[in-house]
């Protein structure tokens, strides 16, 4: 069985202040979403998946391209929300439609900046199984103190 390559997308973030209902603290609010492609990226032209049938092996953990950067020592009452919805899953190669496998568990978490120990971003992590490429959307929205951000990925 092969691994699913994982292609992010994301749509342009939000970022809030917001004030929290009960304490009346100020909360920095970052709306993160896009779009995942699991085993291929659409065509151009179409909008579509190809209808490639193969059973692959999902296990990825990746920074989304628009993670902004924050302190870890500012992130202990941090709050992460993650929706998933299934988007597209073509047909196949054989006339019959696609079969997804499954998508199991699928998490938002903050994950040490890869050369930096003194910051951390947001990764989506996604695992599974899958029998046709698949499209996923997801919206993550994380709510810290605004002193926790450093600094937003480079676009």
């Amino acid at each position: 069985m092969t691994d699913a390559s994982v292609h992010l997308a994301a749509q342009p973030r939000i970022d809030t202040l917001v004030t929290e209902f009960r304490s009346d603290a100020q909360r920095l609010r970052s709306d993160f979403a896009g779009t995942a492609w699991i085993g291929d990226i659409p065509d151009p032209a179409s909008g579509m998946m190809g209808p490639n049938y193969q059973r692959r092996v999902v296990d990825s953990q990746l920074f989304l391209p628009d993670t902004h950067w924050y302190t870890v020592r500012e992130l202990d009452d941090a709050e992460i929300q993650i929706a998933v919805g299934l988007l597209q899953v073509p047909g196949t190669t054989q006339g019959s439609q696609g079969l997804v496998g499954a998508i199991a568990d699928p998490r938002a978490d903050f994950f040490e900046h890869p050369e930096h120990e003194d910051r951390v971003g947001i990764c989506l992590t996604l695992r599974g199984r899958i029998w046709s490429n698949v499209g996923l959307s997801y919206r993550i929205t994380v709510l810290c103190r605004p002193e926790a951000f450093i600094s937003s990925a480079p676009a």
